[in-house]
């Protein structure tokens, strides 16, 4: 019992720091010089690959794919965000 909580709360803490990765990733992204720091670039190639298959599923619907905006960031949040709660339960 003692391993599971151990091993839940490091993957919860995991989460909580990417959540965090993905709120400055999104405030970065409004400001051009920040998007091409060196910063910016490391979180781009942590959040990137988790984003890829999220956009390529969105990009099957006509509708989405005809948005401006970029909702695979937004589905990553709220799918991170769910991990969360389902591990905090857990916990």
């Amino acid at each position: 019992m003692r391993a599971r909580t151990i091993i839940l709360t490091t993957i919860y803490s995991v989460l909580n720091a990417f959540s965090l990765l993905l709120f400055i990733m999104a405030i970065c992204s409004w400001f051009p010089q920040a998007r091409q720091s060196k910063f910016y670039m490391v979180m781009d190639k942590i959040v990137s690959p988790l984003l890829r298959p999220i956009r390529s599923l969105l990009n099957r619907s006509q509708m989405i794919r005809n948005c401006r905006i970029d909702l695979s960031f937004l589905a990553l949040v709220l799918i991170v965000s769910l991990a969360e709660r389902l591990i905090y339960y857990l916990i």
